[in-house]
């Protein structure tokens, strides 16, 4: 089995998750982005490279953000959430913003399938302005008039001006595959839970239910 970890903040506990699954993985070495242990390969690749990676089948399973795998829009199965890697999905703005229909509106995020999803069923009118990074300087650039973005603490929205107006989605690490490997990879974590047990340790720490 070939498992993608992410690269970034979900890095260190995926690391973590994979040994309480029971596997011997250590992470990689220097600049070496894979490791083997028995009959499992680990490589490190970017979050947003996961859902293609999966698609095309050179990685049967992948641990990756629930916000990825609804921005990738591929026919994917979430095998597993994980109870780490928490945060939210939020549209910001300037102080006294008010998120109302009857206007244009620019909004800038580096989630364009989900912030459009997310203006129509709030009847929201105007563009997405795609951005890779930085989104949170868009409204003092001119770019945008608000942003959706991930925020885990709100201390980059504070830093620039912004305040959370809405929670657009809530996110979590998860477990998930391509429809053709979906199956093995539940055998695999079924069959994980028993040397848990064993060990004294709770399944739902490591977001097994």
């Amino acid at each position: 089995m070939r498992i993608a970890v992410p690269r970034g903040r979900l890095n260190d506990p995926t690391w973590t998750w994979l040994q309480q699954a029971g596997l011997a993985l250590a992470a990689p070495a220097g600049r070496q982005l894979w490791t083997q242990a028995g009959s499992v390969d680990a490589v490190e690749v970017r979050g947003r490279d996961m859902p293609s990676l999966l698609t095309a089948g050179v990685v049967d399973a992948a641990i990756v953000g629930r916000d990825v795998l609804e921005e990738a829009g591929l026919p994917l199965v979430l095998v597993r959430p994980l109870d780490f890697g928490a945060c939210r999905l939020v549209a910001a703005a300037p102080p006294d913003t008010v998120l109302a229909p009857g206007r244009h509106w620019r909004v800038a995020s580096r989630y364009p399938r989900i912030t459009r999803k997310w203006m129509e069923a709030r009847g929201l009118t105007g563009e997405v302005v795609t951005m890779s990074g930085a989104v949170e300087a868009a409204p003092w650039l001119g770019l945008a008039d608000a942003v959706v973005d991930v925020v885990e603490t709100g201390a980059t929205l504070a830093a620039n001006g912004l305040v959370a107006l809405e929670t657009v989605m809530r996110s979590t690490a998860t477990l998930s595959a391509s429809p053709k490997s979906a199956r093995a990879v539940q055998r695999w974590i079924q069959e994980a839970l028993p040397e848990r047990r064993e060990r004294g340790m709770d399944p739902r720490a490591v977001g097994v239910s």
